[in-house]
């Protein structure tokens, strides 16, 4: 039961507050190290050949992932954690535990606390030769009055001006990303964000949380500060920030179009795609076919440009009438399904098979009066004869 401090006596230090939430922290921390690492232990009995399963696993990502995978996969086994404070079982992972804390906010603090891990060890050498070469020089006797003056103060003085330990290498990187990492599926990618540099971390914010691969981060990775840079000449501050939010990868795009081009593209269909403008930009192909076409065409396009591929683009203006193109965008999407139609009108897609749908059309028998609602009944057709035999449709049969 909590108790009410005592009133400090005359001449005493008042008692500091107590920081609720850092006893919390503590609370929580105690519990993962002791109990529940013995339980996880218990169902990966190697853990146990490691000094200090707790470190070890913490400082590994992959391993720490396959143990959270386990402690989700396996909740049956740390029931008697997963209470409120009524004792109350709490199958919700947004919801607060007898901690105080639910689930997801104990996943952010391990993800967290996995990053800090992993860096303090994949810098450690570094980190050590710097604090080495930092390292005060061997004294030799004072010779000067002033060098006597310095040994003194040095030596008599200097604990009370002791500066505090210059940050190293894993301090800046998890100071950087810390605010960002909230999700399990992060930890495998700890290793990955661990070689970027800092200052391209802290650029991109909230946006770290969009690349969800290493293939992913070694894209944007390729990009390279030159890339960077000319986007954020191009882009208007808010415009900067909303890319690196969204899909920094646009970066490399938009430093392809340049200024012109990409005032031409922004302004043709920013409005209709949205925050999905980013995505398009990813692909320096896609703009490329798009630069040449007029804006009219394009806004036919703007609900899929983001998926398209170049070759898409160009045989939808070759060979569909104007009013044609949202119309395969649209059944194509509906009778395809997402999966599929990506497959074929997406990166790289499948160039035979466009040209094959687009030139089906293009000679379709239609209702002179009504051609588009005609299309529009004739097109399913089309696709499900696809569906059906999908490599005799290829053939032509």
């Amino acid at each position: 039961m909590a108790t009410n401090p005592k009133a400090a006596k005359p001449g005493e230090k008042a008692a500091k507050p107590v920081d609720k939430d850092a006893a919390l922290r503590k609370e929580i921390i105690t519990t993962i190290k002791g109990p529940i690492t013995e339980k996880v232990t218990k169902l990966i009995p190697a853990l146990a050949a490691f000094p200090n399963p707790y470190n070890s696993v913490l400082a590994t990502p992959d391993l720490l992932y396959a143990c959270m995978q386990l402690v989700k996969t396996r909740r049956d086994m740390f029931a008697e954690f997963l209470v409120d404070e009524a004792g109350n079982l709490v199958p919700e992972d947004d919801k607060p535990l007898r901690c105080g804390r639910s689930v997801d906010q104990i996943i952010s603090m391990v993800v967290r606390s996995g990053a800090k891990a992993y860096a303090t060890k994949r810098y450690a050498p570094a980190d050590a030769e710097a604090a080495k070469a930092k390292a005060a020089p061997v004294k030799s006797e004072p010779k000067t009055i002033l060098e006597k003056i310095s040994a003194l103060v040095s030596g008599k003085w200097g604990d009370m001006e002791v500066p505090k330990p210059s940050p190293t290498h894993a301090d800046t990187f998890y100071d950087a990303i810390k605010d960002y990492l909230d999700f399990d599926w992060q930890v495998p990618l700890i290793p990955c964000f661990a070689e970027l540099p800092v200052k391209l971390i802290r650029e991109m914010g909230r946006g770290v949380t969009t690349l969800r691969t290493a293939e992913g981060i070694a894209a944007l990775a390729d990009i390279g500060r030159q890339s960077m840079d000319s986007a954020k000449r191009i882009l208007s501050d808010d415009m900067m920030r909303e890319m690196l939010d969204t899909q920094p990868l646009a970066a490399k795009g938009v430093a392809f179009l340049g200024k012109d081009r990409y005032d031409y593209l922004h302004g043709t269909v920013y409005d209709k795609m949205g925050e999905k403008f980013w995505e398009m930009c990813v692909d320096c192909e896609r703009l490329e076919a798009m630069e040449v076409q007029n804006a009219k065409d394009l806004e036919q396009m703007a609900s899929h440009l983001h998926i398209l591929s170049g070759e898409s683009i160009n045989q939808f203006v070759r060979f569909l009438q104007f009013s044609q193109i949202p119309i395969i965008l649209e059944v194509g999407s509906e009778r395809l399904g997402e999966e599929k139609f990506a497959e074929i009108f997406g990166i790289p897609g499948n160039n035979k098979l466009i040209k094959m749908f687009c030139e089906k059309i293009k000679v379709a028998k239609l209702d002179a009066e009504d051609p588009d609602e005609d299309l529009r009944k004739k097109l399913p057709d089309i696709f499900n004869a696809y569906l059906r035999a999908p490599a005799d449709f290829e053939r032509g049969l």
